[in-house]
């Protein structure tokens, strides 16, 4: 029935019509008319993707989390591998906004994935 409602249905060997759209909303209530503000997400929905916890954001914690991780293992650093990791995040943010837009709030997801990496990684060997 999915497959009906996107248009992609295979032909019928009957020659059956396929329904109408407003008999596919009775067969289907959960499906609205795609130009309906129905289909516009709800409040809830919206929060998560366009606020704080955003996947875009989500990617420049954990990246930045994992780089700066990694190089305090290797490097025994703290400060050196935060200060890279930072780097290389305005650098990227730089170069977002010569190519489309910059967003300071990811550069600030970045420092956010630093600072839990600072927390959790230990740089000296004991």
């Amino acid at each position: 029935m999915a497959l009906v409602c996107l248009g992609l249905a295979p032909a019928r060997a009957r020659g059956d019509a396929l329904p109408a759209p407003a008999a596919l909303h009775t067969l289907l209530p959960d499906v609205q008319p795609v130009d309906s503000l129905a289909t516009f997400p709800t409040p809830r929905v919206r929060a998560w993707q366009m606020g704080p916890l955003r996947p875009d954001r989500m990617e420049h914690a954990s990246l930045s989390f994992a780089l700066a991780s990694a190089l305090t293992v290797a490097l025994r650093d703290r400060a050196g591998s935060a200060a890279l990791t930072l780097a290389l995040g305005a650098g990227k943010e730089l170069w977002d906004s010569r190519h489309g837009g910059a967003d300071l709030a990811d550069l600030a997801a970045d420092a956010v994935g630093i600072g839990l990496s600072l927390l959790v990684i230990r740089g000296r060997a004991p």
